[in-house]
């Protein structure tokens, strides 16, 4: 579905059973509402959980993977970034800048910086596509302190759940929001 597109303010909808961006109070119970009956056409008798989370209008968002997946020489994270709101971490429209970060000192071994020429930005009716300020197109998205920081806290979570984690994570204004975790593949 078409970021904005949606009815009600939906503005992404992530298969049958999650939806992303919803726009007020009325929209989130329009939604938990569809859900609800899905579940009871379904007869799930499993219980159902409703997650709402507050959306973050970032300045910048990213994803973390505690543990990259390939033939690395070393034990390495990957970290892919983009200003604005990104779509899990990675903006659909446009470029995110990459990042391997050594697992054992938090050292970044390999930096990508894309050619970055929009962002995603919420808007009344969902999110949009806009150009990308030129001060921000050449600038990484993340310091390398914020990016240490974020491979830092997949490490944690990591050692938590027992096992590698995805995660997505936001700035605003300089405070970390951590947007979800799972346990990676």
């Amino acid at each position: 579905m078409p970021f904005g597109s949606a009815p009600g303010g939906a503005g992404w909808r992530e298969g049958s059973w999650v939806s992303r961006h919803i726009i007020g109070a009325d929209d989130a119970l329009a939604v938990v509402r569809e859900h609800l009956s899905r579940s009871r056409r379904c007869r799930s008798t499993g219980r159902t959980a409703v997650v709402v989370e507050e959306f973050i209008a970032a300045d910048a968002s990213a994803q973390v993977h505690s543990r990259a997946r390939g033939r690395f020489e070393e034990a390495v994270a990957l970290v892919r970034a983009a200003h604005g709101v990104a779509v899990g971490g990675v903006d659909p429209m446009g470029a995110t800048d990459t990042y391997l970060v050594r697992r054992t000192d938090l050292n970044i071994l390999v930096e990508w910086f894309a050619d970055k020429y929009r962002q995603l930005v919420p808007t009344p009716a969902g999110l949009a596509e806009r150009p990308l300020p030129e001060a921000l197109r050449d600038r990484p998205c993340l310091t390398e302190r914020r990016i240490r920081d974020m491979v830092r806290i997949g490490l944690v979570a990591e050692a938590v759940m027992g096992r590698p984690v995805r995660m997505e994570l936001a700035w605003k204004n300089g405070v970390v929001y951590v947007l979800w975790c799972e346990a990676a593949g």
